[in-house]
């Protein structure tokens, strides 16, 4: 009889990084855990969805979703930015596709029209029907924050404040690029990787495969020796030296950058936020597809929307480079979670937390752990 218990704890994963197995296999290969993990971390978490530029002026909107809730991000008039489960009150059509620019948001089946706020303006033949009230049937709102100019969305309208869930994080990014919120997205690539979601969230938050898997990365641009983590209840900051010559290029290109600092973020569930040293940002999303396949998307916030040759370089190194490294690694880990010869493993922690510990991958563990026994 198969075994339908979904206890993450039972193989020897503790709170303890130093004296900690990994999660157990079957958490990055049941489906049963997707639909969990859609229910207890996805619909409860703050997600991010894209950058204050993309909706710059009062009616910008863009379409997203989180598994199969799609949500409207929309600037309202008053210049806030609101968000809504992208679908009409009245039979349930959605409502906006894409992105683009819209006066009110009107519904394609029977042109039921609301307001950039969600608010229910016009509905024909609503004085013949009684007791109708335009204002119970507005646009079914979407918890929405922005820090350092990034938009995350939260469906639990009763969750924690992101600003209080991540405290210190915008002004740790601020410190970087002091108006991350006049970037614009320039470039973006993404691909579905043949993984679990945790997988290359994990990959992303230790350096311990660093010097193995990309050495270009090491010889060119990163001393990875200087690798470290510095963990918060909801996100991890990386922090890492840049090699002296991309350190004088960075220091041209960007003056109020004096550090030789090489700074990374990783926010729970399943995003990487870098600094790239000449003042702009790129984010790394791992979107869950199932158990063995996860949609990766990298967005590029620069100054301007048309990037550099030196820009458009860094976008090759890292398509040509970087990714295909982690995927090859992260694909083959998925892999070998299927085999009946592995069941979880032992993660590697040395007390000083150097480049060789994975104390970051067992944060995120432990944290998709506690979350799914409901801790």
């Amino acid at each position: 009889m198969t075994d339908t218990r979904l206890d993450p704890f039972e193989h020897g994963l503790t709170g303890d990084a130093a004296n900690s197995n990994s999660l157990p296999a079957r958490f990055y290969t049941d489906p049963a855990v997707v639909a969990l993990e859609r229910e207890e971390i996805f619909f409860r978490s703050w997600i991010f969805v894209g950058h204050v530029s993309e909706v710059a002026e009062p009616g910008d909107y863009f379409t997203t979703s989180v598994f199969e809730q799609n949500i409207i991000v929309i600037r309202a008039e008053d210049g806030s930015i609101g968000a809504f489960y992208n679908v009409c009150r009245h039979r349930g059509h959605d409502l906006l596709c894409d992105s683009g620019h819209v006066n009110r948001i009107v519904c394609p089946y029977h042109a039921w029209i609301f307001d950039l706020d969600g608010t229910l303006v016009k509905v024909r033949n609503s004085d013949n029907v009684s007791g109708f009230s335009a204002a119970e049937h507005g646009l079914s709102t979407v918890g929405v924050e922005v820090t350092a100019g990034l938009v995350f969305v939260n469906l639990d309208l009763d969750a924690a404040p992101l600003a209080e869930q991540a405290a210190g994080l915008e002004a740790e990014i601020a410190a970087f690029v002091p108006e991350p919120e006049a970037l614009v997205l320039a470039h973006t690539d993404s691909h579905i990787m043949k993984c679990n979601w945790k997988i290359p969230v994990e990959n992303w938050s230790e350096c311990y495969h660093c010097a193995i898997v990309h050495p270009p990365l090491a010889a060119e641009f990163i001393d990875f020796t200087t690798f470290r983590i510095e963990l918060n209840p909801l996100y991890q900051r990386q922090r890492m030296k840049l090699r002296d010559e991309k350190t004088q290029a960075a220091a041209a290109a960007n003056a109020h950058i004096d550090s030789d600092e090489q700074a990374s973020w990783t926010v729970l569930p399943n995003l990487g936020i870098q600094i790239v040293h000449g003042g702009y940002i790129m984010t790394s999303q791992w979107r869950p597809v199932d158990a063995d396949h996860c949609e990766f998307v990298e967005n590029w916030y620069l100054p301007n929307a048309e990037p550099t040759e030196h820009q458009r370089e860094l976008f090759r190194f890292r398509a040509e480079n970087t990714q295909p490294e982690d995927v090859a690694v992260c694909e083959g880990v998925q892999r070998g979670l299927h085999s009946r010869g592995f069941g979880h493993g032992r993660l590697m922690v040395d007390a000083e937390r150097t480049e060789l510990s994975e104390h970051g991958s067992h944060h995120i563990q432990h944290w998709v752990a506690t979350k799914l026994a409901g801790r």
